[in-house]
């Protein structure tokens, strides 16, 4: 039986990244580049004013002068400015040759002769105005290989000019529900029965990990069946996911299931609460958790071993857990790293009731799971843990 974090070094050992593809800008937040980005153009590409106001020569500033023309945004025309003259411009737009100024508006009397600056010893050369590249030069590393791109990245990456940009691709993700006692929301419970919420919970949570291709079956508690649907699962996924029949009873197929469908055991059992069963093997590149059947058993084995492969394949960076004070005392039995339930605040984190695996209800408070280290027993009140946030 593996510790916590062997376990977690053999995961990490067996996780490759996934190959990279062309992803369009608009839907590229969300993925983490695998190629660094190149500015196609110089930002800004030509001399451009950052103010409403008028373009004209510092030395002109103390003379009426004479409106020569207008160049809003957008404007194409390149206009060469007369001397003792000025001409009307806008923010974001073109600033004409021959111009060494913008003054703003506001600092502008408009007559019917031209206009008249208000305070021309404030005028300063170059003032208001924005010079190609002054932001960004073409040809310009912009992004480096590896950035998560967020949607402002977004923004920028599409005023640079590209168009798409390479990024690790997402995985293709299978989950496979066991259990005979298992029955879908929305139909009548019969005696010993109870309702399926593992694929929910887990399809939620590969959705909010970026995962948007989630494939599912569902296998009674028999080894054809169990082989049956780990054989399908495994067609086109980079990563299956079993829940249920992953123990050593009667009826728990799944580890040897996976070894009669070619699956290289890796480790079974890790020394943890909850979880403790948990298997994890590969098929050449594809890797394959098993996890308990329990609900909080498998989000806490999720959180722990999945998400941080998840994330590793697609190149994102696992946040590393909080470090927080224990409100109140804790004791702990066996030497078993454990996961509780939490509710973390300021620095703060409480153990929550409802600590059972196949409870629930501590959900609707919990926003982390706590981490016991299995050499310790006892845990007094403001002792610091680890606590991984939802």
């Amino acid at each position: 039986m593996k510790t916590v974090s062997a376990a977690k070094h053999i995961v990490q050992g067996n996780t490759c990244l996934l190959n990279s593809i062309e992803q369009p800008v608009a839907t590229a937040a969300g993925y983490v580049l695998s190629a660094a980005v190149y500015s196609k153009v110089s930002v800004p590409g030509f001399p451009q004013s950052s103010m409403d106001g008028y373009a004209l020569r510092v030395q002109d500033s103390g003379a009426l002068l004479p409106v020569q023309d207008e160049l809003p945004a957008g404007s194409s025309r390149q206009l060469q400015l007369k001397a003792e003259q000025a001409i009307r411009v806008f923010t974001g737009g073109p600033v004409p040759e021959g111009a060494d100024t913008v003054v703003q508006k506001e600092w502008v009397t408009l007559t019917a002769s031209g206009i008249r600056i208000q305070e021309p010893e404030r005028v300063e050369a170059g003032a208001n105005i924005r010079m190609p590249g002054a932001d960004i030069q073409a040809g310009d590393q912009v992004i480096p290989e590896g950035t998560l791109v967020h949607p402002y990245l977004v923004s920028y990456l599409a005023g640079v000019g590209a168009t798409t940009v390479a990024v690790y691709r997402r995985p293709v993700v299978s989950l496979v529900i066991t259990g005979n006692e298992l029955v879908q929301p929305g139909n009548p419970l019969e005696y010993g029965q109870v309702y399926e919420s593992n694929s929910f919970g887990l399809t939620a949570a590969l959705q909010q990990a970026g995962v948007d291709q989630v494939q599912q079956w569902r296998a009674k508690d028999e080894l054809a069946a169990t082989e049956q649907a780990i054989a399908a699962a495994l067609k086109g996924a980079d990563v299956l996911l079993l829940t249920g029949g992953v123990s050593v009873g009667e009826y728990d197929y799944v580890v040897q299931a996976c070894l009669n469908q070619g699956v290289e055991l890796l480790f079974h059992g890790v020394k943890q609460r909850p979880g403790k069963p948990l298997f994890f093997g590969r098929k050449g590149q594809q890797l394959v958790f098993g996890l308990p059947g329990n609900p909080a058993s498998v989000l806490s084995c999720y959180q722990q071993y999945v998400l941080p492969a998840l994330h590793q394949m697609t190149g994102r960076k696992m946040p590393a857990p909080q470090m927080a004070k224990l409100l109140h005392a804790y004791e702990k039995k066996g030497v078993l790293t454990v996961f509780l339930k939490g509710y973390y605040e300021n620095g703060m984190v409480t153990v929550l009731p409802a600590q059972a695996s196949f409870q629930l209800s501590a959900f609707t408070t919990a926003n982390c799971w706590i981490e016991l280290d299995e050499t310790i027993s006892f845990f007094a009140a403001s002792q610091q843990v680890p606590v991984h946030l939802f």
